[in-house]
């Protein structure tokens, strides 16, 4: 492939939270363009990636084989560089009550082109504040991205403590 350049985001554009990030990793994973965020969450009154965020830039690079660069607690900027979809297995846990609804977000737009079928166990809260409910996910979402040939089953093991288990299968072309 290529070398592409790199795109620059600035995550305190709008709000200057947390989904300029998720929405720049993912987009980044489709596209296969390497991008650069800096003044993360800077609206924020703790500026930087908090756990949950880190936990989903993690996902990402796991699941497209990407390089990382600066992902660390309280980090304001970031580097990646993804590489192919890869699907497959894969663990992401927050430690916190961070969203794992939010995970799924991060994560769902990356396994569109996935190889393989995935299963995603997640680890985190199910119903956090500022973010959907997992049962948004399942009630709302997951029946619309069915009808556009994305099928997805959320097992929820215990609500509000921390794991949920995301299964998907491939699309076909698309």
């Amino acid at each position: 492939m290529a070398t592409r350049e790199t795109i620059v985001i600035d995550g305190s554009v709008l709000e200057g939270g947390g989904q300029i990030l998720r929405n720049g990793m993912a987009l980044s994973c489709l596209l296969r363009l390497p991008i650069k965020v800096d003044k993360i969450r800077a609206g924020r009154d703790k500026p930087g990636l908090r756990p949950q965020h880190l936990t989903g830039i993690l996902l990402v690079r796991d699941l497209c084989g990407g390089k990382l660069v600066g992902a660390t607690e309280g980090s304001t900027e970031i580097s990646f560089t993804p590489s192919k979809n890869q699907g497959g297995n894969f663990k992401a846990d927050t430690k916190t009550a961070g969203s794992t609804c939010l995970l799924i977000q991060v994560a769902l737009p990356c396994l569109v082109l996935a190889q393989q079928p995935s299963v995603l166990d997640l680890r985190g809260g199910t119903d956090a504040s500022m973010a959907p409910p997992v049962d948004y996910f399942s009630q709302v979402f997951l029946p619309i991205a069915s009808r556009f040939g994305f099928n997805v089953e959320i097992q929820l093991i215990k609500r509000y403590d921390l794991h949920l288990s995301l299964v998907t299968s491939l699309m076909g072309d698309l």
